[in-house]
């Protein structure tokens, strides 16, 4: 959407979804999706990939529209990553021609553009998807069952003058941007622990001070879990799951550095470029997390704050478009990542393991490893049984968002 008063009110409404009071809130839907995930693992751990990807979505779904799902294969999650995969498929480089560069192909007939069709059939996987997550959620309502997200923006739509596509579309933007993305960079957390063993060593000994084998971490651990949190911002500096950056359109003629911008350029802040700048970060291409002990950047040096209006990590956007998300986002990596490490021994079938971006992840704006071997095994009977035990607690908590 370009910007203007429509954006600017989208906006607004989602900030204040997403501010950090609210989202807080998510937390037990976090906690009990993890305890899921983490059972999963335990049960059928050849599935990992996927048990990652329903994590991500089945908080999205809990959070936005008051419901769940339990397995990957279940047809909502499925339909989700079906699109995902086809929104993916045509934002390739070189997939469909560069209509915002020569905005006359538009005008092209649909016969002669294959792109078009693609692109008019996505719309219909979308409106049906979305359309029945936003029916159900109102059914949900009048049977007095629901408090979600959407079911929020339902009761404020006359005071928002939303209508019905503009609140489907906006449930929408909440699943595709909350699911393969949460999802991708837990999937490259794991694999930087088989990549680099002591990272995980080093985890497990923070958590384990703080929890011991009695309980896994929770939300009340975070502010002890410096190292965990170090490994988030490592993940998203390391391998950023969009590494171009999200395009932005210049709204008037500008200057940066001698070089002059003409007003409607698209430009992209390249994370991948910014975050890997050998001046700022040492050794860039390895995943050291001490890099932000002590130092919440994790330059070569120390930043002046105040002077300096850098951000942590670019792999959540920068400007007006940064990801409103992000506190939900690093919520959910956290006490995941925090789960995980206290709950398994992670390695992988003893043969060289693979980072590199250019043959061990997908292409695409959104980009995610590819499977890779990995073996998750409990850590000692007692941590089993915590798996197990924590799990069946959350269970009646966990039936109230069924369908």
């Amino acid at each position: 959407m370009q910007y203007g008063n429509a954006w600017r009110h989208q906006r607004k409404t989602v900030q204040g979804l997403l501010n950090v009071t609210v989202v807080d809130t998510v937390m037990p839907i976090q906690n009990a999706e993890t305890l899921q995930t983490l059972h999963h693992l335990l049960t059928e751990p050849e599935g990992y990939y996927d048990h990652f990807r329903r994590y991500s979505t089945a908080v999205i779904l809990a959070s936005v529209f008051g419901q769940r799902e339990d397995r990957f294969e279940s047809p909502k999650i499925r339909d989700l990553y079906d699109s995902l995969d086809h929104v993916t498929a045509l934002l390739e480089p070189g997939a469909t021609p560069p209509v915002d560069a020569f905005p006359f192909l538009r005008y092209l007939p649909g016969f002669m553009c294959s792109w078009k069709r693609e692109v008019k059939d996505l719309r219909k996987i979308q409106q049906s998807m979305y359309y029945g997550l936003l029916n159900e959620t109102k059914q949900k309502m009048q049977d007095g069952e629901t408090d979600c997200f959407m079911a929020r923006l339902i009761r404020q739509r006359e005071k928002n003058k939303f209508d019905d596509e503009q609140l489907a579309y906006l449930g929408g933007t909440f699943m595709e941007a909350g699911s393969d993305t949460t999802a991708s960079t837990l999937l490259t957390f794991v694999l930087a622990l088989v990549k680099y063993p002591k990272v995980l060593e080093e985890a497990q000994r923070e958590v384990d001070l703080v929890c011991g084998s009695d309980k896994s971490p929770s939300m009340e651990d975070f502010d002890k879990l410096p190292y965990i949190s170090a490994c988030i911002s490592e993940v998203l500096r390391w391998r950023p799951i969009a590494p171009s950056g999200a395009p932005h359109v210049v709204i008037q003629d500008d200057t940066y550095e001698g070089y002059f911008i003409p007003k409607g350029t698209i430009v992209f802040a390249n994370a991948w470029a910014i975050q890997r700048d050998e001046h700022e970060y040492e050794k860039p291409d390895e995943f050291h997390p001490e890099r932000f002990l002590g130092n919440k950047f994790g330059t070569r040096y120390k930043v002046d704050e105040e002077k300096d209006f850098r951000r942590v990590t670019y792999a959540f956007g920068a400007g007006r478009r940064v990801c409103p998300g992000q506190h939900l986002a690093q919520n959910s990596l956290m006490i995941s990542m925090a789960k995980l490490v206290w709950a398994f021994d992670i390695t992988g079938d003893g043969t060289e393991v693979d980072t590199d971006m250019a043959t061990a992840f997908t292409n695409g704006l959104v980009t995610a490893p590819h499977k890779f071997p990995v073996q998750f095994k409990p850590r000692s009977s007692e941590h089993a049984a915590v798996i197990e035990k924590e799990f069946e607690l959350v269970g009646p908590f966990l039936q109230g968002f069924k369908v």
